[in-house]
């Protein structure tokens, strides 16, 4: 009996026969990989020692350098805080003057008034100085003319009217 080989089992069996092929070739695969892996490990061990080495210097300059960044930062905001005082200041002043202002106006109103009230009270005294000058005079010219007995009887009589 002759077994007959049927075309799916002569592939099976050239399956089998690549079998050790493709094992091997990923065999070649791996082992590039790994020489990949091995050089890659040691340039990440040269970049570590030289980060070791630079990064205590590149971390202080950064820490002084954000040191730095922080103090001028600091120093803004005191100086936007101090301005935001002095304007608070010049608000509170600019408001007491206005305060200020309208008490003046108002003061300033009433001496205005006080002044013409004065004026006018001067000019009346300046009036009643110069009546009372003339009155004087006139007295003066009366008592002249006439006789000094006359003038002690109607100073008698005006004493005892009560004037």
């Amino acid at each position: 009996m002759v077994i007959e080989e049927t075309p799916l089992d002569q592939q099976e069996t050239i399956e089998e026969c690549n079998v050790p092929l493709e094992i091997a070739a990923i065999k070649t695969l791996l082992g590039q990989q790994q020489d990949s892996i091995e050089e890659n490990g040691e340039l990440i061990t040269t970049a570590g020692a030289k980060i070791f080495e630079l990064e205590p210097q590149t971390l202080d300059s950064f820490s002084d350098e954000l040191d730095d960044m922080a103090r001028a930062d600091r120093d803004k905001w005191e100086c936007v805080h101090e301005s935001g005082k002095m304007s608070e200041l010049i608000d509170k002043v600019s408001e007491e003057n206005a305060t200020l202002k309208k008490k003046i106006k108002t003061q300033k109103s009433a001496l205005i008034k006080q002044k013409i009230a004065l004026k006018e009270e001067k000019d009346g005294n300046k009036q009643l100085k110069s009546d009372v000058a003339s009155m004087m005079r006139r007295l003066v010219a009366v008592e002249e003319v006439v006789h000094p007995a006359m003038c002690e009887a109607a100073e008698q009589k005006l004493g005892e009217l009560g004037v």
